[in-house]
Protein backbone atom coordinates (compact mmCIF):
# COMPACT_ATOMS: atom_id res chain seq x y z
CA UNK A 1 0.00 0.00 0.00
CA UNK A 2 1.11 4.07 -0.92
CA UNK A 3 1.40 5.82 1.96
CA UNK A 4 -0.71 9.00 1.95
CA UNK A 5 0.75 12.02 3.09
CA UNK A 6 1.83 12.52 7.15
CA UNK A 7 -1.46 15.00 8.09
CA UNK A 8 0.33 18.11 10.23
CA UNK A 9 -0.12 18.66 13.35
CA UNK A 10 -1.61 22.24 12.01
CA UNK A 11 -4.67 19.98 10.44
CA UNK A 12 -5.10 16.98 12.31
CA UNK A 13 -8.67 17.63 14.53
CA UNK A 14 -8.17 17.63 18.12
CA UNK A 15 -10.15 14.06 18.43
CA UNK A 16 -7.16 12.28 16.91
CA UNK A 17 -5.70 11.52 19.80
CA UNK A 18 -2.15 10.62 20.91
CA UNK A 19 0.04 8.10 19.44
CA UNK A 20 2.40 7.72 21.78
CA UNK A 21 5.62 6.68 20.51
CA UNK A 22 7.92 4.70 22.57
CA UNK A 23 10.69 2.45 22.14
CA UNK A 24 10.84 -1.09 23.66
CA UNK A 25 13.50 -1.10 26.55
CA UNK A 26 12.09 1.39 29.31
CA UNK A 27 11.31 -0.99 31.60
CA UNK A 28 13.35 -1.43 34.97
CA UNK A 29 14.75 -4.34 34.24
CA UNK A 30 14.56 -4.15 30.15
CA UNK A 31 17.78 -3.63 28.49
CA UNK A 32 17.64 -1.59 24.93
CA UNK A 33 16.95 -3.08 21.86
CA UNK A 34 20.18 -4.37 19.96
CA UNK A 35 18.97 -2.09 17.11
CA UNK A 36 20.25 0.68 19.11
CA UNK A 37 23.51 0.03 18.16
CA UNK A 38 25.26 0.35 14.80
CA UNK A 39 24.73 -2.64 12.89
CA UNK A 40 28.55 -2.82 12.63
CA UNK A 41 28.88 -3.29 16.59
CA UNK A 42 26.05 -6.03 17.04
CA UNK A 43 28.27 -8.72 16.55
CA UNK A 44 30.79 -7.64 19.26
CA UNK A 45 30.95 -7.42 22.59
CA UNK A 46 29.42 -4.52 23.06
CA UNK A 47 25.90 -6.29 21.95
CA UNK A 48 25.90 -8.08 25.73
CA UNK A 49 24.70 -5.11 27.28
CA UNK A 50 21.51 -5.26 24.45
CA UNK A 51 18.47 -7.23 23.83
CA UNK A 52 18.41 -8.96 20.65
CA UNK A 53 14.50 -10.21 21.55
CA UNK A 54 13.47 -8.17 18.45
CA UNK A 55 15.26 -10.18 15.56
CA UNK A 56 14.03 -13.24 17.18
CA UNK A 57 10.96 -12.84 18.53
CA UNK A 58 8.83 -14.96 15.84
CA UNK A 59 5.35 -12.43 16.87
CA UNK A 60 7.24 -10.00 14.98
CA UNK A 61 5.18 -9.61 11.67
CA UNK A 62 7.47 -7.49 9.30
CA UNK A 63 4.95 -5.36 6.52
CA UNK A 64 5.71 -2.60 3.98
CA UNK A 65 4.50 0.57 3.63
CA UNK A 66 5.65 2.84 -0.03
CA UNK A 67 6.41 5.49 0.40
CA UNK A 68 7.55 8.28 -1.99
CA UNK A 69 11.02 9.28 -2.21
CA UNK A 70 10.75 12.85 -1.47
CA UNK A 71 7.61 13.78 0.79
CA UNK A 72 7.60 17.15 -0.28
CA UNK A 73 7.12 16.37 -3.70
CA UNK A 74 6.01 12.72 -3.97
CA UNK A 75 5.00 12.74 -8.00
CA UNK A 76 8.94 13.95 -8.76
CA UNK A 77 10.68 10.91 -7.82
CA UNK A 78 10.04 6.66 -7.11
CA UNK A 79 8.22 5.49 -4.57
CA UNK A 80 9.93 2.65 -2.51
CA UNK A 81 8.90 0.27 -0.03
CA UNK A 82 9.84 0.79 4.06
CA UNK A 83 9.62 -2.09 6.10
CA UNK A 84 7.61 -1.80 9.56
CA UNK A 85 6.87 -4.64 12.50
CA UNK A 86 4.38 -5.56 14.60
CA UNK A 87 4.03 -7.76 18.04
CA UNK A 88 0.30 -7.78 18.40
CA UNK A 89 0.59 -10.85 20.70
CA UNK A 90 0.08 -8.71 24.09
CA UNK A 91 -2.26 -6.63 22.65
CA UNK A 92 -5.88 -6.19 23.74
CA UNK A 93 -8.19 -5.03 20.85
CA UNK A 94 -11.07 -4.77 22.50
CA UNK A 95 -9.55 -2.14 24.93
CA UNK A 96 -10.58 1.35 23.01
CA UNK A 97 -7.15 2.91 25.54
CA UNK A 98 -4.45 0.56 24.88
CA UNK A 99 -1.81 1.87 23.78
CA UNK A 100 0.55 1.72 20.36
CA UNK A 101 3.90 1.54 21.49
CA UNK A 102 6.42 2.47 18.45
CA UNK A 103 10.04 2.10 18.32
CA UNK A 104 12.24 4.94 15.97
CA UNK A 105 13.82 3.50 13.18
CA UNK A 106 17.94 4.13 13.93
CA UNK A 107 20.95 4.33 11.76
CA UNK A 108 20.89 0.24 10.81
CA UNK A 109 18.96 -2.48 9.78
CA UNK A 110 15.77 -2.90 12.08
CA UNK A 111 15.00 -6.83 11.79
CA UNK A 112 11.56 -6.68 14.12
CA UNK A 113 10.47 -5.86 16.88
CA UNK A 114 9.58 -7.21 20.59
CA UNK A 115 7.43 -5.35 23.56
CA UNK A 116 9.19 -4.52 26.45
CA UNK A 117 7.45 -5.18 30.28
CA UNK A 118 6.05 -1.90 30.30
CA UNK A 119 4.26 -2.54 27.01
CA UNK A 120 2.87 -5.38 28.18
CA UNK A 121 1.80 -4.40 31.39
CA UNK A 122 -0.36 -1.71 29.20
CA UNK A 123 -1.57 -4.24 27.07
CA UNK A 124 0.42 -2.47 23.63
CA UNK A 125 0.23 -3.57 20.21
CA UNK A 126 4.38 -3.09 19.39
CA UNK A 127 5.14 -1.33 16.07
CA UNK A 128 8.82 -0.67 15.23
CA UNK A 129 9.84 1.13 11.95
CA UNK A 130 12.77 0.82 9.78
CA UNK A 131 14.56 4.00 8.91
CA UNK A 132 14.55 4.94 5.05
CA UNK A 133 18.35 4.25 3.08
CA UNK A 134 18.83 1.64 6.50
CA UNK A 135 18.27 -2.18 6.00
CA UNK A 136 15.65 -3.18 3.50
CA UNK A 137 14.09 0.29 3.33
CA UNK A 138 15.48 1.91 0.42
CA UNK A 139 15.16 2.50 -3.44
CA UNK A 140 16.12 -0.69 -5.51
CA UNK A 141 19.66 -0.43 -7.66
CA UNK A 142 17.44 -0.08 -10.81
CA UNK A 143 15.78 3.43 -9.12
CA UNK A 144 19.35 4.35 -7.90
CA UNK A 145 19.87 2.67 -4.75
CA UNK A 146 22.06 4.59 -2.12
CA UNK A 147 23.47 7.51 -5.13
CA UNK A 148 23.75 10.51 -3.79
CA UNK A 149 21.11 12.09 -5.73
CA UNK A 150 19.03 10.19 -3.85
CA UNK A 151 20.12 10.98 -0.78
CA UNK A 152 19.82 14.64 -1.62
CA UNK A 153 16.19 14.08 -2.67
CA UNK A 154 15.05 11.65 0.33
CA UNK A 155 17.38 11.15 3.13
CA UNK A 156 16.85 13.42 5.77
CA UNK A 157 15.69 13.66 9.99
CA UNK A 158 12.43 15.36 8.15
CA UNK A 159 11.85 12.42 5.61
CA UNK A 160 12.05 10.13 8.19
CA UNK A 161 9.46 11.60 10.33
CA UNK A 162 7.43 11.73 7.35
CA UNK A 163 7.63 8.46 6.98
CA UNK A 164 7.08 7.31 10.56
CA UNK A 165 3.79 9.70 10.44
CA UNK A 166 3.05 7.67 7.75
CA UNK A 167 3.46 4.26 9.63
CA UNK A 168 0.92 5.69 12.12
CA UNK A 169 -1.38 6.27 10.65
CA UNK A 170 -1.14 2.94 8.91
CA UNK A 171 -1.41 1.40 11.91
CA UNK A 172 -3.94 3.30 13.49
CA UNK A 173 -6.37 2.46 10.45
CA UNK A 174 -5.58 -1.25 10.59
CA UNK A 175 -6.07 -1.32 14.32
CA UNK A 176 -8.71 1.39 15.42
CA UNK A 177 -9.89 1.95 18.69
CA UNK A 178 -13.93 2.44 19.21
CA UNK A 179 -15.78 4.08 16.75
CA UNK A 180 -12.90 4.21 14.94
CA UNK A 181 -10.97 6.28 17.19
CA UNK A 182 -7.40 7.16 17.63
CA UNK A 183 -5.41 5.04 20.03
CA UNK A 184 -3.00 6.75 22.34
CA UNK A 185 0.34 6.14 20.79
CA UNK A 186 4.18 6.43 22.98
CA UNK A 187 7.46 6.11 20.94
CA UNK A 188 11.16 5.97 22.33
CA UNK A 189 14.40 5.55 20.48
CA UNK A 190 17.93 5.61 21.63
CA UNK A 191 20.49 7.22 20.16
CA UNK A 192 20.24 8.76 17.02
CA UNK A 193 16.61 7.47 17.22
CA UNK A 194 16.31 9.29 20.48
CA UNK A 195 16.71 12.27 19.01
CA UNK A 196 14.69 11.63 16.12
CA UNK A 197 11.73 10.46 19.31
CA UNK A 198 12.14 14.04 20.26
CA UNK A 199 11.78 15.61 16.76
CA UNK A 200 8.89 13.73 16.28
CA UNK A 201 7.35 15.00 18.78
CA UNK A 202 7.91 18.40 18.56
CA UNK A 203 6.96 18.03 14.53
CA UNK A 204 3.87 16.12 14.73
CA UNK A 205 2.66 16.42 18.50
CA UNK A 206 -0.98 15.36 16.78
CA UNK A 207 0.89 11.43 15.82
CA UNK A 208 2.31 11.07 19.24
CA UNK A 209 1.72 12.30 22.87
CA UNK A 210 5.19 11.87 24.57
CA UNK A 211 8.62 10.08 23.80
CA UNK A 212 10.99 9.05 25.99
CA UNK A 213 14.65 9.75 24.60
CA UNK A 214 17.30 7.55 25.58
CA UNK A 215 20.71 9.02 25.22
CA UNK A 216 18.79 11.05 22.65
CA UNK A 217 21.73 13.18 20.48
CA UNK A 218 19.52 16.53 19.88
CA UNK A 219 22.12 18.77 19.75
CA UNK A 220 23.14 18.32 16.61
CA UNK A 221 26.97 19.72 16.73
CA UNK A 222 29.03 20.55 13.99
CA UNK A 223 32.15 20.67 15.74
CA UNK A 224 31.98 17.98 18.05
CA UNK A 225 35.28 18.43 19.87
CA UNK A 226 33.73 17.15 23.61
CA UNK A 227 32.91 14.00 22.16
CA UNK A 228 36.87 13.28 23.00
CA UNK A 229 36.71 15.64 26.41
CA UNK A 230 34.35 13.71 27.59
CA UNK A 231 36.07 10.19 27.07
CA UNK A 232 38.97 11.68 28.53
CA UNK A 233 36.90 12.70 32.05
CA UNK A 234 35.39 9.46 32.05
CA UNK A 235 38.66 7.43 31.98
CA UNK A 236 40.26 9.17 34.46
CA UNK A 237 37.32 7.43 37.00
CA UNK A 238 37.78 5.47 39.24
CA UNK A 239 41.61 5.18 39.19
CA UNK A 240 43.18 8.46 37.76
CA UNK A 241 45.05 9.85 35.03
CA UNK A 242 46.67 6.05 34.28
CA UNK A 243 44.13 4.83 31.47
CA UNK A 244 43.44 7.90 29.67
CA UNK A 245 47.64 8.58 29.45
CA UNK A 246 47.75 5.35 28.23
CA UNK A 247 45.73 5.79 25.73
CA UNK A 248 47.00 9.39 24.65
CA UNK A 249 50.43 7.92 24.77
CA UNK A 250 49.67 5.04 22.28
CA UNK A 251 48.42 7.60 19.98
CA UNK A 252 51.69 9.57 20.18
CA UNK A 253 53.22 6.57 19.66
CA UNK A 254 51.38 6.26 16.32
CA UNK A 255 51.83 9.82 15.38
CA UNK A 256 55.59 8.93 15.66
CA UNK A 257 55.22 6.07 13.74
CA UNK A 258 53.74 7.87 10.75
CA UNK A 259 56.36 10.45 10.67
CA UNK A 260 58.97 8.07 10.67
CA UNK A 261 57.45 6.49 7.16
CA UNK A 262 55.82 3.45 9.40
CA UNK A 263 52.00 4.35 8.35
CA UNK A 264 51.34 1.18 6.15
CA UNK A 265 52.89 -1.32 9.06
CA UNK A 266 50.41 0.55 11.62
CA UNK A 267 47.71 0.34 9.68
CA UNK A 268 48.43 -3.50 9.15
CA UNK A 269 48.61 -4.18 13.11
CA UNK A 270 45.06 -2.82 13.54
CA UNK A 271 43.91 -4.98 9.73
CA UNK A 272 43.77 -1.79 8.25
CA UNK A 273 45.70 -2.42 5.55
CA UNK A 274 42.61 -1.46 3.30
CA UNK A 275 43.57 2.54 4.42
CA UNK A 276 46.88 2.27 3.34
CA UNK A 277 47.78 4.23 -0.47
CA UNK A 278 44.40 5.65 -0.31
CA UNK A 279 43.63 9.18 -0.92
CA UNK A 280 41.91 9.47 2.57
CA UNK A 281 43.54 6.72 4.41
CA UNK A 282 45.53 8.23 6.77
CA UNK A 283 42.59 10.46 7.95
CA UNK A 284 40.08 7.40 8.10
CA UNK A 285 42.70 5.52 10.42
CA UNK A 286 42.47 8.37 12.87
CA UNK A 287 38.86 8.51 13.00
CA UNK A 288 38.56 4.18 13.25
CA UNK A 289 41.41 4.30 16.10
CA UNK A 290 39.81 6.88 17.83
CA UNK A 291 36.25 5.59 17.30
CA UNK A 292 37.41 1.84 18.73
CA UNK A 293 38.24 2.58 22.21
CA UNK A 294 35.87 5.74 22.70
CA UNK A 295 33.08 3.19 21.78
CA UNK A 296 34.44 0.94 24.65
CA UNK A 297 33.68 4.17 27.22
CA UNK A 298 30.39 5.13 24.93
CA UNK A 299 28.87 1.39 25.89
CA UNK A 300 29.81 0.41 29.07
CA UNK A 301 33.22 -1.32 28.92
CA UNK A 302 35.81 1.54 29.65
CA UNK A 303 37.06 -0.77 32.27
CA UNK A 304 37.97 -3.67 29.47
CA UNK A 305 39.66 -1.31 27.85
CA UNK A 306 41.96 0.12 30.57
CA UNK A 307 42.66 -3.30 32.07
CA UNK A 308 43.91 -4.13 28.51
CA UNK A 309 46.35 -1.28 28.61
CA UNK A 310 47.69 -2.18 31.94
CA UNK A 311 49.03 -5.09 31.08
CA UNK A 312 51.79 -2.85 28.64
CA UNK A 313 55.03 -1.56 31.42
CA UNK A 314 54.79 1.96 30.27
CA UNK A 315 58.11 2.73 31.57
CA UNK A 316 59.97 0.61 28.77
CA UNK A 317 56.76 -0.27 26.25
CA UNK A 318 58.10 0.62 22.76
CA UNK A 319 56.07 2.51 19.92
CA UNK A 320 55.26 -0.49 17.80
CA UNK A 321 54.41 -2.83 21.61
CA UNK A 322 51.70 0.31 22.23
CA UNK A 323 50.15 -0.22 19.28
CA UNK A 324 50.11 -4.24 18.98
CA UNK A 325 48.55 -3.64 22.42
CA UNK A 326 45.78 -1.32 21.24
CA UNK A 327 45.43 -3.37 18.28
CA UNK A 328 44.62 -6.40 20.39
CA UNK A 329 42.40 -4.51 22.37
CA UNK A 330 40.37 -3.64 19.15
CA UNK A 331 40.20 -6.94 17.76
CA UNK A 332 39.37 -8.77 21.04
CA UNK A 333 36.08 -6.32 21.55
CA UNK A 334 35.66 -6.09 18.34
CA UNK A 335 36.27 -8.79 16.05
CA UNK A 336 39.79 -8.72 13.48
CA UNK A 337 38.19 -6.63 10.92
CA UNK A 338 36.77 -4.20 12.81
CA UNK A 339 38.87 -1.34 11.68
CA UNK A 340 38.43 -2.55 7.70
CA UNK A 341 35.21 -1.50 7.94
CA UNK A 342 33.40 0.43 5.27
CA UNK A 343 31.96 2.63 7.50
CA UNK A 344 35.40 3.89 8.35
CA UNK A 345 36.94 3.66 4.51
CA UNK A 346 36.13 6.82 2.30
CA UNK A 347 36.77 4.94 -0.72
CA UNK A 348 34.45 2.09 0.49
CA UNK A 349 31.67 4.60 1.13
CA UNK A 350 32.43 6.41 -2.00
CA UNK A 351 31.47 3.11 -4.45
CA UNK A 352 29.37 1.86 -2.59
CA UNK A 353 26.10 3.26 -4.06
CA UNK A 354 23.27 1.34 -6.15
CA UNK A 355 23.97 -2.79 -4.73
CA UNK A 356 21.73 -3.84 -2.27
CA UNK A 357 23.74 -6.49 -1.65
CA UNK A 358 26.47 -5.43 1.35
CA UNK A 359 23.72 -3.93 3.86
CA UNK A 360 26.08 -2.81 6.37
CA UNK A 361 27.94 -1.10 3.71
CA UNK A 362 25.24 0.66 2.71
CA UNK A 363 23.71 1.38 6.35
CA UNK A 364 27.48 3.26 6.67
CA UNK A 365 27.17 5.20 3.59
CA UNK A 366 23.75 6.70 4.36
CA UNK A 367 24.70 7.25 7.94
CA UNK A 368 27.89 8.92 6.90
CA UNK A 369 25.56 10.70 4.21
CA UNK A 370 23.33 11.99 6.95
CA UNK A 371 26.37 13.38 9.26
CA UNK A 372 27.44 15.16 5.64
CA UNK A 373 24.68 16.60 4.99
CA UNK A 374 22.96 17.53 8.15
CA UNK A 375 23.23 16.02 11.53
CA UNK A 376 27.34 16.35 11.51
CA UNK A 377 28.85 15.43 14.64
CA UNK A 378 31.95 15.71 13.54
CA UNK A 379 34.46 14.19 16.16
CA UNK A 380 38.09 16.57 15.87
CA UNK A 381 40.77 16.19 18.29
CA UNK A 382 40.12 18.98 20.60
CA UNK A 383 42.48 22.05 20.94
CA UNK A 384 45.84 21.50 23.09
CA UNK A 385 45.44 23.57 26.09
CA UNK A 386 47.23 21.72 28.21
CA UNK A 387 47.95 18.08 26.82
CA UNK A 388 47.95 15.80 24.09
CA UNK A 389 43.82 14.85 23.35
CA UNK A 390 43.19 10.80 23.49
CA UNK A 391 43.02 11.37 19.35
CA UNK A 392 44.90 12.27 17.01
CA UNK A 393 45.54 15.60 16.04
CA UNK A 394 45.71 15.35 12.99
CA UNK A 395 42.07 14.28 13.02
CA UNK A 396 40.87 18.10 12.24
CA UNK A 397 37.55 19.46 11.82
CA UNK A 398 38.89 20.35 8.12
CA UNK A 399 39.66 16.77 7.52
CA UNK A 400 36.85 15.19 8.42
CA UNK A 401 34.85 17.67 6.12
CA UNK A 402 37.47 16.71 3.59
CA UNK A 403 35.96 13.27 4.11
CA UNK A 404 32.39 14.38 3.66
CA UNK A 405 33.73 16.10 0.12
CA UNK A 406 35.37 13.14 -1.58
CA UNK A 407 32.68 10.84 -0.68
CA UNK A 408 29.40 12.60 -1.86
CA UNK A 409 30.91 15.67 -4.25
CA UNK A 410 32.59 19.18 -3.45
CA UNK A 411 30.15 21.19 -1.71
CA UNK A 412 28.88 18.83 0.78
CA UNK A 413 31.39 20.01 3.51
CA UNK A 414 30.25 24.14 2.64
CA UNK A 415 26.44 22.69 2.47
CA UNK A 416 26.43 21.19 5.45
CA UNK A 417 27.49 24.35 7.90
CA UNK A 418 24.51 26.17 6.58
CA UNK A 419 22.14 22.90 6.76
CA UNK A 420 23.22 22.16 10.18
CA UNK A 421 23.14 25.84 11.62
CA UNK A 422 19.51 25.45 9.63
CA UNK A 423 18.83 22.05 11.53
CA UNK A 424 19.35 23.26 14.85
CA UNK A 425 17.61 26.49 14.66
CA UNK A 426 14.61 24.50 14.25
CA UNK A 427 14.85 21.79 16.33
CA UNK A 428 16.56 24.15 19.02
CA UNK A 429 19.08 21.81 19.81
CA UNK A 430 19.71 21.74 24.00
CA UNK A 431 16.77 23.93 24.29
CA UNK A 432 14.01 21.87 22.37
CA UNK A 433 11.39 24.99 23.09
CA UNK A 434 13.56 27.81 21.69
CA UNK A 435 13.24 26.59 18.31
CA UNK A 436 10.21 26.74 15.55
CA UNK A 437 8.62 24.59 18.13
CA UNK A 438 7.99 26.46 21.37
CA UNK A 439 5.32 24.43 22.58
CA UNK A 440 6.70 20.95 22.60
CA UNK A 441 5.74 19.12 26.01
CA UNK A 442 6.30 15.59 26.96
CA UNK A 443 9.63 14.48 26.03
CA UNK A 444 11.54 12.49 28.88
CA UNK A 445 15.08 12.46 28.08
CA UNK A 446 17.31 9.94 29.92
CA UNK A 447 21.12 10.19 29.70
CA UNK A 448 24.30 7.87 31.21
CA UNK A 449 27.17 9.62 33.35
CA UNK A 450 30.13 8.26 31.12
CA UNK A 451 28.44 8.28 27.74
CA UNK A 452 30.31 10.98 25.66
CA UNK A 453 27.09 11.76 23.50
CA UNK A 454 25.79 13.76 26.59
CA UNK A 455 28.04 16.36 25.83
CA UNK A 456 25.44 16.31 22.77
CA UNK A 457 22.32 15.79 24.51
CA UNK A 458 19.60 18.61 26.73
CA UNK A 459 21.43 18.13 29.31
CA UNK A 460 19.32 19.30 31.47
CA UNK A 461 16.16 19.73 32.43
CA UNK A 462 14.82 23.52 30.49
CA UNK A 463 11.03 23.06 30.98
CA UNK A 464 8.43 21.32 33.56
CA UNK A 465 7.31 19.19 30.90
CA UNK A 466 10.39 17.91 29.24
CA UNK A 467 11.81 16.00 32.32
CA UNK A 468 15.19 15.39 32.20
CA UNK A 469 16.98 12.16 34.49
CA UNK A 470 21.04 11.35 34.47
CA UNK A 471 22.22 8.03 35.60
CA UNK A 472 24.99 8.00 37.72
CA UNK A 473 27.95 5.29 37.95
CA UNK A 474 31.48 4.23 36.44
CA UNK A 475 30.66 2.41 33.43
CA UNK A 476 27.04 3.88 33.06
CA UNK A 477 26.98 4.13 29.12
CA UNK A 478 24.95 5.26 26.16
CA UNK A 479 21.13 3.92 26.53
CA UNK A 480 21.98 2.38 29.94
CA UNK A 481 24.88 -0.13 28.22
CA UNK A 482 26.66 -1.26 31.87
CA UNK A 483 24.26 0.49 33.92
CA UNK A 484 23.64 -2.08 37.35
CA UNK A 485 20.53 -3.68 37.58
CA UNK A 486 19.57 -1.74 40.70
CA UNK A 487 20.25 1.44 39.29
CA UNK A 488 16.72 1.75 38.40
CA UNK A 489 15.31 5.47 39.95
CA UNK A 490 15.74 7.13 35.76
CA UNK A 491 14.16 4.17 34.11
CA UNK A 492 11.00 4.25 37.30
CA UNK A 493 10.57 7.70 36.50
CA UNK A 494 10.33 7.16 32.88
CA UNK A 495 8.03 4.53 33.61
CA UNK A 496 5.88 6.77 35.58
CA UNK A 497 5.85 9.70 32.65
CA UNK A 498 4.36 6.77 30.26
CA UNK A 499 1.68 5.70 32.70
CA UNK A 500 0.94 9.34 33.59
CA UNK A 501 0.61 10.29 30.00
CA UNK A 502 -1.46 7.75 29.21
CA UNK A 503 -3.74 8.38 31.88
CA UNK A 504 -4.30 11.92 30.48
CA UNK A 505 -5.34 10.18 27.45
CA UNK A 506 -8.15 8.10 29.16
Amino acid sequence: KRASPPTSAMSMTAGLGALLVAGLALAMADKAPVEYLPARLRETALARHFSPAAATNQASETLLLEVPLNWADPEAGPSFDIRYHVDASYFDANDPTAPIFVTMGGEGTSNGVACSSIARAHKALCVGVEHRFYGLSLPSAAAGGASTENYQAGLSVEQNLADTAAVIDRVQADYPGANDAKRPVINQGGSYSGSTCSFFRQAYPDHTAACVSSSGVVNTLLDFFAFDEHVDTALHSPDGAACPDALRNTTLAMERLFRAGRADEVKAAFNASNLAGTPLGDDDFWYAVADAPAMMDQYGDKADLCQGLATLDPSSATDMERVENLAGIIQAHYGSDFMANCFYDSECLRNVTNANSDTDALNGRSWRWQKCSQVAFLQRAPDQEQEQPLRSTDLTLDALLEQCDYVFGDGTADNLRTANAEFLAKFGGAVPRSGAFPNTTNVFYEDFSDDPWVEASVGQQTHPTLPYCMTTCDGCGHCGAGVPADLTECSDKAAKFIAAVLRRQD
